[in-house]
């Protein structure tokens, strides 16, 4: 695994807070010396970043740290879920964030959980028909669908991996040959992006929604999340079945304060 790095930011970007602040600074670290952003068909090649979000629970957040990236011209790919009780990507409020982050510019795909289909490994041709599925769908929303796919806490079988019939983020190419750094549930896996430096060519995987405007622990923003769709259920129930109307401009406007 390439481990090679030059350049530490960490003098401009202090040390690592989980804050849209704190990104917002180590993308500009990145743009500083002149860093390319790509994407998963390009051939990647030294001072290139793979940067990639794997949206498991706040498309809002998602939303935000594209506008981030847009405003210093940079390029991401965002992994929305089809399959979770967490969001649903076909309703408005969330269709119309997905719309948003493509229009400018990222590249939106499948952020696939196998856990949704089976217990152990399917037969290629099986899982590559289930993954067919849900690009269709999410194609329904976004046109210019990412064909690459992420998996959602991959199981060992998908790991350092190609498959025929589609690329996949953890393909040796984006996990192996490069390095590659990831914030799963706020603990950098093996070194954060900053430590040691900048690696020569890298794969960054953030999670938008273990991100806000304050650095706080994983079980105090999963917790805020909570409440806060907790609240927008409720709001829902009792416009939908209780009073029996359904205004959407004005639950759109609920669902904005949140």
């Amino acid at each position: 695994m390439t481990r090679g790095a030059t350049e530490d930011p960490r003098r401009e970007t202090g040390d690592v807070a989980f804050t849209f602040d704190w990104y917002a600074d180590f993308l500009d670290a990145l743009c500083r010396r002149g860093r390319r952003f790509r994407s998963y068909d390009d051939d990647l090649e030294a001072g290139d970043v793979v940067l990639r979000h794997d949206v498991d629970w706040s498309p809002r957040n998602a939303l935000t740290t594209a506008r981030i990236e847009a405003d210093r011209g940079v390029t991401a790919t965002y992994f929305f879920l089809l399959s979770s009780p967490l969001y649903n990507v076909f309703h408005r409020r969330n269709r119309r964030i997905v719309e948003e982050i493509a229009a400018l510019g990222h590249r939106v795909g499948v952020h696939f959980s196998t856990y949704q289909h089976w217990d152990r490994e399917p037969p290629e041709g099986v899982l590559a028909e289930r993954v067919r599925d849900e690009q269709r769908a999410l194609d329904t929303v976004v046109a210019d669908l990412e064909p690459a796919v992420s998996f959602h806490r991959p199981p060992e079988w998908v790991l350092a991996r190609e498959f025929d019939a589609f690329t996949s983020a953890y393909e040796p190419r984006f996990f192996e040959s490069v390095a590659y750094r990831a914030d799963s549930n706020q603990r950098w896996r093996e070194d954060h992006p900053l430590a040691g430096g900048v690696p020569e060519t890298v794969q960054v995987l953030t999670h938008p929604g273990l991100w806000g405007t304050e650095d706080a622990d994983y079980e105090t923003r999963l917790a805020a999340h909570e409440d806060e769709e907790l609240g927008r259920t409720r709001q829902f129930m009792d416009d939908q079945f209780v009073d029996k109307r359904y205004n959407a401009a004005e639950f759109c406007e609920f669902e904005r304060r949140y």
